[in-house]
């Protein structure tokens, strides 16, 4: 008897409930684009006009370098090292800022920047790699004046 009661009361509880509309106050958005592009995003921040101080190396034979050298970044694309120009690229990347200096004295160069190093000027201790192979190729402590 019990269960016939329970029966009878679920079925009651079910047939008076109903479904609540509900509409939106403000009209649907309009469908947004899919981005796709996963390449590289051009940076906002730029080393265009900047000039940085080479103060220390330490080589691929480990033998620490005091330097003096001189990077100027004269265009999005091209610098110059102690008066010589070349080319570099300087982009971002989803954790960190890529500069890749051509025809440096340690050959073709790639290493990775931060917000930190780009806000306070200073680069310590940063290894770059040959760009090419990706082998380790020296350490940089530079600092922008």
């Amino acid at each position: 008897m019990k269960k016939l009661v329970y029966i009878i009361a679920l079925g009651i509880a079910m047939v008076s409930c109903q479904k609540e509309v509900i509409t939106p106050n403000d009209p649907p958005l309009p469908p947004q684009p899919i981005i796709t592009n996963n390449g590289p995003i051009d940076s906002t921040l730029n080393l265009v006009g900047q000039t940085w101080v080479i103060t220390k190396i330490l080589n691929t034979s480990y033998d620490q370098e005091l330097r003096s050298d001189t990077l100027e970044f004269v265009t999005n694309t091209t610098y110059k090292f102690n008066g010589y120009s070349s080319t570099y690229s300087f982009y971002s990347t989803t954790y960190d800022y890529k500069l890749n200096m051509n025809n440096t004295p340690w050959g073709h160069i790639s290493g990775s920047m931060f917000d930190y190093n780009l806000s306070q000027g200073v680069l310590d201790n940063c290894t770059f790699v040959d760009y090419f192979s990706g082998y380790y190729r020296c350490r940089i402590w530079m600092h922008r004046i």
